[in-house]
């Protein structure tokens, strides 16, 4: 049976920070392989204005940089809202021979309510929280409290990288450059296909 992280997140666009904390959690836990899992139409939040299939292309770009990363287009290819609960009923019924973590940030756990959250914790080996500034998580163990197979909650402490991708829009929307922020065919794919709307030349800042 292979261990597998399920990475789930917009990644709107995946920077470096993602990366690096999907290779934590592989060093930490002992993965097999951690797939990424851009979300299709998540319910907490407005539909995205860029293509999909934009998204999906610069994870796979991304992701050929660590042979145990892998993208998985599941929730983008269903078209419809999803819900975690329900997606990984279905991908543990796609693979039966696998045994399947989920990763998510501290924030997205506090601050949204989740569709079936103990529904969730009881289809996983792991449910981990990345570290997110502000964020305590004794504090979100506290506001979880009598929830079933709370021991299956496991924070993954990571370094606290200063990069988000709304920070990464807004930059190429402003038209300045993103390099060393993203991968570089990340990076390139971005400013050529205009996909955050920037104008005018990219400036390299110091």
């Amino acid at each position: 049976m292979s261990h597998i992280l399920l990475f789930g997140g917009s990644f709107n666009p995946v920077h470096n920070g993602h990366l690096r904390l999907a290779v934590e959690a592989l060093e930490q836990f002992r993965f097999d392989q951690v797939w990424m899992l851009p979300s299709g139409t998540p319910p907490h939040r407005r539909a995205y204005t860029q293509d999909p299939q934009q998204r999906l292309t610069m994870l796979h770009m991304a992701c050929q940089c660590h042979p145990q990363l892998a993208v998985c287009d599941f929730e983008i290819g269903t078209g419809k809202t999803n819900y975690t609960v329900d997606t990984i009923h279905q991908l543990r019924g796609l693979w039966p021979q696998h045994q399947f973590s989920f990763l998510t940030g501290m924030d997205v756990v506090y601050d949204y309510s989740w569709k079936g959250f103990d529904q969730i914790l009881a289809q996983l080996e792991h449910f981990l929280v990345a570290s997110r500034p502000g964020y305590s998580f004794e504090k979100l163990l506290d506001k979880l409290a009598g929830t079933p197979n709370m021991e299956r909650i496991q924070w993954l402490e990571v370094p606290l990288h200063e990069v988000s991708s709304s920070m990464i829009r807004e930059r190429l929307s402003q038209g300045r450059s993103i390099h060393f922020w993203v991968p570089e065919a990340v990076r390139v794919y971005a400013e050529e296909q205009g996909i955050y709307r920037h104008r005018g030349p990219i400036v390299e800042s110091v």
